[in-house]
C-alpha cells in the first residue's frame, strides 16, 4: 500500500508501457480516492518528520530510518521502543486508544529534549507551549480584546521563549538578528513579527527540521521575517484553521520554503521563496481549502508552486514563477481528499521555469521547463496568465501516476498568453477522461494541433488527448528513475537581494489569521495588459527565450533511444491497429462462405469497437487466416511492442 505523506509533492510521469495502448487509455476513466489506516513518520539526523501526528484510533504509524545515523522510537513513559533502526529499517505500532503519546530517541534525546515526536490519537486536546490544556483545532475562541506586545530578545531571550509566554491575540516582536532555533507554536491567535524582514534571521545551521512550526494552533500570523538553511521547510502551518504568512523570505531549505499542510481558510502574500528541492510555496492536503497565494515570488526552486490534491476556493494570482524547474503545479496522488480540484489560477508571470541547477527531487524532475501543468487534476480555470519562455510546455495538462492513474477531467484554460514555448505553449496529454477544454488564448504551437477546435470550451468537437505528450516525458522519467538528472544543491543556495519591508512593522497591532474574517482575504487578478507592463519593466531571474525542440508526431528527438521510446510507445500501436483493421477486413471480404449479413456484422464489429475490435475478430471470429499467424499478429506483436519499449525505458534509465 502507498501511504500518505504530508507534502508530498509531484509524482513523476511513469505512465507504464501498458498505457501507451489507446484501449487502456480509452478505459481508464475513472479512479477513486483510497483511504488509508498507515501513516508513516521518517527518521532524519535528528530530528522525526512529521513531528506531531494527529490520527483516527487503530492507525498504525510506520517509522522508517532515512537518516545516516542509527536512531530509536521510545516512549516517554516505557510504553513502547524499537529498539535501534540502522538507515533503511522500519518499525511500526498501531495506537488503538485515543490520548497524546510523546515520543524521544534514546540516542540523540531524552523526553521533551532534543529528537522528540508526538503522536495524536483520536479528538483529544494537544498542550500549548506553556504545558496548559489546548483545544482540537477549529474550536479555539477567538480573542475579543487587543493582547500585549513581548518583544525579543528584550523581554525574552528567544523567539521560542516569546512564543512560550504569549496568550492568544499576542504579538511577538522580533528584534533584527540571527536566531538559531526551531520555534514550535502550539498557542492559538498569535503572530510572529520581525522587525525587519531582511535583518531577522531564523538559521537551521543545515541542522535543525523547521524554522517555524505550527501545529494544531489556530489562527497563527508570521510575518516580515527570513528563515534558511532548515532541514526541511521555513515556515511550516499543520492542522489549522486560520493561517497566514505575509513579508516572509524563505531560501536554502531542504524541502519547502512556505509550507501549509492540511490547513484551510489562509493567506500567503507578498513573500519570496527560493532554493527549495520540493516547492517554494505549497498548499496541500485540504478541500475546500479556503487559501489566497497572492504576490509572491518564486525563484530557483524545484517547483514554484506545488498544490497536492488541494482546491476549492483556492487562489493562485498575481505572482511571479521564474527560474524554477517547473513553474505552477497542483497535482494529484493517492492521499486524502484525491483527486486535486477546484484552482483557480490568474495573472500570475510564469517565464523562463528551465532552471537545470535547482535543487530538484527525483520525483519532480520530468516536469521540467513546464509553466502550468496541471497533472492529474480536475475542474481548475487557467486564466489570464502571461506564460514565456519555457521549454517543454507553456500550459499543460497531463495524467498523473501513483498507484493509481490520474487523468485529467473539466479543466479550463481560458485567456492567457502562451508564447516562445520549446515544445507546445499548449498542451493536453493522454488519456483525458473528458471536459477540459482551451478557449481564447493567445498561443502559436499547441499538442495535439488546433487544440482550440479540437477541444473548446464552447464547442467540442472531438475527444482529444495527445499520447505523444504523455509519451514525450518517459524519457525524463526514465533519466530520474536512473538518477540520471540535473540537480543543483540546496545548501549553497545564495541570500537573496533584500526584499521589501512590510510596512509599519514596528507600529502595526497584531493581526491573527482569524477565519472567515481576516483570511483568505480578497484579491483582485491583475490583467494581461497589466502583465506585459511588468514584464517589460522587469530584470528577471529567467533564462530567456526557450529553444524550440525538434519533434516528429510530437515526440521530441532528444536522442536516440528517446526517439524510440516515444516512436514505439506512440507511432506503432497506432500502426498496428491499422494492421489489424485492414488484414480483418481484407479477410472478411474474401470468405465467400459467409452471408451477408454475417459479413457486415463481423465488419461492424471490427470498425466500430474501439481497439478491440480487429483482435475480437481473428481471435474469435472464424477467420480462415493460419491460427498461429493469428496469434502472433495479436499477441506477438504486442509482446515485441512491450519489450522494446520497456527496452528503450530501461536503457535510458540506466
Amino acid at each position: 500500500m502507498r501511504l500518505p505523506r504530508p507534502g508530498r509533492s509531484l509524482s513523476p510521469f511513469v505512465i507504464a508501457a501498458v498505457v501507451a495502448l489507446p484501449l487502456v487509455a480509452a478505459c481508464t476513466a475513472v479512479v477513486l480516492a483510497t483511504s488509508y489506516d498507515e501513516r508513516v513518520v521518517r527518521n532524519l539526523d535528528d530530528f522525526f518528520d512529521p513531528q506531531v501526528v494527529r490520527i483516527d484510533p487503530g492507525t498504525t504509524i510506520e517509522w522508517v530510518n532515512v537518516g545516516r545515523n542509527p536512531h530509536t522510537v521510545t516512549a516517554d513513559d516505557g510504553s513502547f521502543d524499537s529498539g535501534t533502526l540502522q538507515n533503511g529499517q522500519a518499525w511500526e505500532r498501531r495506537f488503538m486508544e485515543p490520548g497524546v503519546f510523546p515520543y524521544f530517541c534514546r540516542l540523540h534525546g531524552a523526553p521533551g529534549i532534543g529528537m522528540i515526536g508526538t503522536i495524536v490519537v483520536g479528538d483529544v486536546q494537544l498542550p500549548d507551549n506553556r504545558g496548559r490544556g489546548g483545544v482540537s483545532p477549529g474550536r479555539e475562541p477567538v480573542p475579543t480584546t487587543p493582547g500585549t506586545t513581548i518583544r525579543v530578545p528584550a523581554e525574552a531571550p528567544t523567539i521560542q521563549e516569546g512564543v512560550n509566554q504569549a496568550n492568544p491575540g499576542d504579538l511577538v516582536l522580533v528584534a533584527p538578528g540571527v536566531y538559531p532555533e526551531t520555534v514550535l507554536v502550539r498557542t492559538p491567535f498569535l503572530t510572529i513579527r520581525g522587525e525587519d524582514r531582511n535583518a531577522v534571521i531564523l538559521d537551521g545551521e543545515f541542522k535543525r527540521a523547521n524554522g517555524i512550526l505550527v501545529v494544531e494552533a489556530d489562527g497563527v500570523a508570521v510575518e516580515n521575517m527570513t528563515a534558511r538553511h532548515y532541514q526541511i521547510n521555513g515556515f511550516y502551518w499543520s492542522a489549522v484553521q486560520g493561517y497566514r504568512g505575509s513579508w516572509l523570505t524563505a531560501y536554502g531549505n531542504g524541502d519547502y520554503g512556505v509550507y501549509a499542510y492540511d490547513s484551510v481558510w489562509g493567506r500567503f502574500d507578498h513573500s519570496y521563496a527560493s532554493g527549495h528541492p520540493d516547492a517554494g510555496f505549497y498548499v496541500g492536503e485540504c478541500h475546500p481549502c479556503h487559501a489566497v497565494i497572492d504576490d509572491v515570488t518564486a525563484v530557483h526552486n524545484s517547483f514554484g508552486y506545488s498544490g497536492t490534491n488541494a482546491g476549492g476556493d483556492l487562489a493562485v494570482v498575481n505572482s511571479e514563477w521564474t527560474g524554477n524547474l517547473a513553474g505552477i503545479v497542483p497535482n494529484t496522488l493517492d492521499s486524502l481528499l484525491a483527486p486535486q480540484r477546484g484552482a483557480l489560477i490568474a495573472g500570475n508571470w510564469v517565464h523562463g521555469n528551465a532552471a537545470t541547477d535547482a535543487p530538484t527531487k527525483r520525483l519532480e524532475y520530468p516536469a521540467f521547463g513546464i509553466g502550468i501543468l496541471i497533472a492529474g487534476g480536475s475542474d481548475n480555470l487557467v486564466l489570464g496568465n502571461l506564460v514565456t519562455d519555457n521549454p517543454t510546455y507553456g500550459i499543460a495538462m497531463l495524467p498523473n501516476l501513483d498507484d493509481n492513474l490520474w487523468a485529467t477531467r473539466n479543466n479550463e484554460v481560458r485567456d492567457n498568453v502562451a508564447l516562445r514555448s520549446g515544445r507546445a505553449d499548449l498542451a493536453l496529454g493522454a488519456p483525458s477522461i473528458e471536459g477540459d477544454c482551451f478557449a481564447g488564448n493567445t498561443f502559436q504551437t499547441s499538442l495535439p494541433p488546433a487544440i482550440q477546435l479540437l477541444a473548446g470550451c464552447d464547442r467540442r468537437i472531438a475527444a482529444v488527448g495527445e499520447p505523444a505528450v504523455t509519451f514525450g516525458q518517459l524519457a525524463r522519467n526514465a533519466q530520474a528513475l536512473g538518477g540520471h538528472y540535473p540537480s543543483g544543491d540546496w545548501q549553497v543556495e545564495p541570500q537573496p537581494a533584500a526584499q521589501p519591508q512590510m510596512p509599519d512593522a514596528l507600529t502595526a497591532p497584531a493581526a491573527p489569521a482569524v477565519p472567515e474574517t481576516a483570511v483568505p482575504g480578497s484579491y483582485m487578478v491583475r490583467t494581461l495588459d497589466a502583465l506585459r507592463a511588468t514584464a517589460d519593466n522587469a530584470v528577471t531571474a529567467g533564462t530567456g527565450a526557450a529553444a524550440r525542440e525538434v519533434m516528429i508526431l510530437g515526440i521530441p528527438l532528444a536522442s536516440g533511444l528517446s526517439t524510440i521510446l516515444g516512436l514505439y510507445g506512440y507511432v506503432l500501436p497506432l500502426v498496428l491497429y491499422a494492421t489489424w483493421v485492414a488484414i480483418s477486413l481484407w479477410d472478411l471480404v474474401r470468405r465467400e462462405e459467409l452471408t451477408r449479413r454475417r459479413r457486415l456484422g463481423w465488419m461492424t464489429v471490427v470498425l466500430i469497437v474501439p481497439f478491440l475490435g480487429p483482435p475480437i475478430y481473428l481471435l474469435a471470429g472464424g477467420s480462415s487466416i493460419d491460427r498461429a499467424v493469428r496469434l502472433f499478429l495479436v499477441f506477438g506483436a504486442l509482446a515485441i511492442y512491450l519489450v522494446v519499449a520497456a527496452a528503450a525505458f530501461l536503457v535510458e534509465a540506466f
